[in-house]
């Protein structure tokens, strides 16, 4: 039982490394095929995913900013989801940030120089160096963009995780074996996601929040939803009409568990030419 992320840099053998142990230890596996198959059901089709997934933040386009900001919550509740499942190896996705703290998940980063990770791209991508070389430098840009924007840390950050590991000293089969055996240690085995009230609760809570987020009648940019005690939810934030809010209210109270529902939700009409986020 237990939960491994995955932060890894392009060309690193992250993507390579994480199938590999999700394999060994017979878990399931979250990467971009499997997350485009669950962000289905919220209405996201792969192509849009492609645009904006691990991407920064686009503070020209605003279709581009809201799509993301949907797309962030659909994200959130697949991996949040996905660690209640446990036994899964989940590959970026921000699993590293979203399951800090919880019991039973252990968070990797996989890293290498840029000598070799060019040379993994050139290799498996059949490109030239210097085009690897632009997508690493592009690649890393836009993550660093990306955790930085929507997380609030610094992308790649040694502290952010429990162990790091550089593929240009250790082969890609030896970093397989250790993470396996890191992910059997017993006192890991004991401790499953799935028995964290705090994951159920954010689960819960990020469930609601998604649905609001993919209703194309309400814009709910605004609105944070939270549960701290099973089964109570409340809701924050602002709306842009009456109507926006009844339907809201209305949105959360139909999922199935919800024991009360607390709204603070303020009618706050929107400003021509003035965008909050």
């Amino acid at each position: 039982m237990g939960v491994l992320t995955i932060s890894r840099e392009l060309g690193s053998g992250g993507d390579v490394i994480g199938k590999k142990v999700a394999d060994e230890l017979g878990w399931d596996l979250l990467d971009i095929e499997s997350f485009a198959e669950a962000a289905r059901s919220y209405g996201y089709v792969r192509a849009e995913l492609e645009r904006v997934d691990e991407r920064s933040p686009g503070f020209v386009d605003r279709f581009f900013r809201d799509r993301q900001l949907v797309y962030l919550d659909i994200m959130r509740a697949i991996v949040y989801e996905c660690a209640l499942s446990d036994n899964y190896v989940i590959l970026g996705r921000g699993g590293n940030s979203l399951l800090t703290g919880i019991p039973g998940v252990f968070r990797s980063r996989i890293v290498a120089s840029d000598d070799v990770r060019r040379k993994h791209l050139t290799e498996n991508e059949g490109i030239s160096g210097a085009m690897a070389e632009e997508f690493i430098r592009h690649n890393d840009q836009e993550r660093k963009s990306y955790t930085r924007y929507f997380f609030n840390a610094r992308w790649g950050d040694p502290g952010d995780f429990d162990v790091v590991l550089n593929t240009g000293y250790f082969e890609d089969e030896a970093v397989v074996r250790m993470l396996v055996k890191i992910m059997k240690r017993e006192h890991l085995a004991q401790n499953a996601p799935a028995s964290s009230e705090s994951l159920r609760n954010l689960s819960f809570a990020q469930k609601v929040k998604a649905a609001l987020m993919t209703d194309d009648r309400i814009d709910a940019s605004g609105i944070s939803v939270e549960c701290t005690v099973a089964g109570c939810l409340v809701l924050r934030g602002r709306v842009n009409s009456e109507d926006e809010k009844d339907l809201s209210e209305s949105i959360a109270n139909s999922f199935e568990g919800v024991g009360s529902l607390e709204s603070e939700l303020v009618v706050m009409p929107p400003i021509e030419g003035w965008y909050p986020v």
